[in-house]
């Protein structure tokens, strides 16, 4: 709409001008043959009486003016001073004028010598003509106004054509991530065809990817509802197989419980994670997490020759589960662990709004410019997964994990504070031991 205003305006302003000029353009050769006419009834030589004889005529032209070849009003009632137009007439040249009236001055000369003897003067003002110009361009402007309707309504029509699929497009794309969300399959197929090529095309695209989604969604979750399911039985056959062998070493068996324990802490976990089924928030405590770090990883780093130093600033109670912060610190000493060299350190501090677990070793494993790639699947250190899955994780607590120094590499889990309802959970967050990873 606003090209064809713009369009029409363009068109109709220069357009007005010509109709206009046109209009004067006839008004006054009309009025050149009033005085062509008036010319044949005037006798030379010029003569008032004959003059008025000729005004008086029943076909007498429009009322005139005419001055003598000195440019002296010889009758008339034209200006007694000959303006530009008398002048050129005397000079022998028909000139005409629309400066405020529309003028034309015609010469007089004599049949026999052709001398110029005086001027015809004829005079008409431009109401007529700006009458003839208004209703020309009242009709152009009506005729722009019905070119605009007819335009408004192509252009709704068009734009329900075009905003219509998209629009389908939109909410489907909007129902199949709700969809997706809540566990379902959201598909494009539905959506009839809307007849405009290219935005066929995109539904056609969309809906081949959301089949190709669909059914990698179904793969996955099938695959996490199967490794829950077969996981299940062989942990509980391993479970009963330890109970019926308890009688001997029972410190031996604890400890092996405790490991069953933490694997199927840790798929039950890692599931939640992966389905977007993160528990409710709650609190845990930085030493207690410490604490129980410690008691897993030390016999394991003393296999290795290493020492496992963990130290407690502050008993800190922060923002996060139990599960996440253990799986988080196993990544991190098991990394330090396989990577690393000297004694590894677990220690917590505190910060403003929160606190802080850093863990380092005294190698330097992390070259410069790798501080980001090491927390992407597939380009870290070991499997490429921990240090991206951990990251993962604690940024679904509202937290962050971060490399904070490269030699020695030094790792730091940052936490907020809890919010102040969520510290009356920290008694129902039962610690649960994790794996490895």
């Amino acid at each position: 709409m606003g090209v064809a205003a713009a369009i029409l305006l363009a068109l109709g302003i220069p357009l007005a001008i010509a109709v206009h000029s046109s209009i004067l353009d006839s008004e006054v050769v009309e009025l050149q043959a009033s005085a062509a006419r008036a010319l044949v009834e005037i006798d030379v030589p010029l003569d008032r009486v004959q003059l008025q004889t000729v005004v008086n005529d029943t076909d007498a032209p429009e009322p005139f003016s005419v001055y003598d070849q000195n440019g002296a009003l010889l009758f008339g009632n034209g200006p007694v001073t000959p303006d530009a137009a008398t002048l050129n007439a005397l000079n022998g040249v028909t000139t005409s004028s629309t400066d405020g009236h529309i003028v034309v001055a015609t010469p007089i000369t004599d049949r026999v010598s052709e001398q110029v003897i005086g001027v015809l003067r004829l005079t008409e003002p431009l109401s007529e003509a700006n009458r003839r110009s208004n209703v020309a361009w009242a009709i152009m402007g009506g005729a722009g106004l019905v070119a605009l309707g007819v335009g408004w309504l192509i252009a709704r029509r068009l734009a329900r054509t075009l905003s219509r699929p998209v629009t389908e497009l939109a909410n489907a794309a909007a129902r199949r991530d709700g969809a997706a969300s809540g566990g379902g399959v959201a598909t494009f197929r539905h959506i009839p065809p809307s007849g405009v090529a290219e935005i066929d095309t995109l539904a056609s695209a969309l809906a081949d990817s959301s089949d190709r989604v669909n059914e990698s969604l179904a793969r996955e979750r099938r695959f996490s509802a199967d490794v829950s399911h077969q996981l299940r039985t062989p942990l509980t056959g391993l479970r009963l197989h330890l109970e019926a062998g308890r009688d001997g070493n029972t410190e031996a068996f604890d400890a092996a419980f405790d490991d069953l324990d933490r694997v199927e802490q840790t798929v039950k976990h890692l599931l939640a994670f992966a389905r977007d089924a993160m528990p409710a928030v709650s609190s845990v405590r930085i030493d207690e997490a410490l604490q129980a770090a410690a008691r897993r990883w030390t016999d394991r780093v003393a296999a290795a020759h290493r020492r496992l130093v963990v130290s407690n600033d502050a008993p800190l109670t922060v923002k996060g589960s139990s599960a996440s912060v253990d799986q988080i610190l196993d990544v991190l000493i098991e990394n330090a662990l396989q990577h690393g060299a000297g004694s590894i350190t677990v220690t917590s501090r505190e910060l403003a709004g929160g606190g802080a677990i850093d863990v380092g070793d005294e190698g330097a494993s992390i070259t410069s410019g790798d501080e980001q790639r090491v927390f992407a699947r597939g380009e870290g250190h070991g499997t490429g997964i921990g240090l991206a899955l951990a990251r993962s994780m604690a940024e679904a607590e509202g937290g962050r994990l971060l490399l904070v120094h490269r030699k020695p590499t030094t790792f730091s889990l940052i936490l907020l504070e809890p919010e102040p309802s969520s510290t009356d959970d920290l008694q129902s967050d039962e610690r649960q031991p994790t794996a490895a990873r």
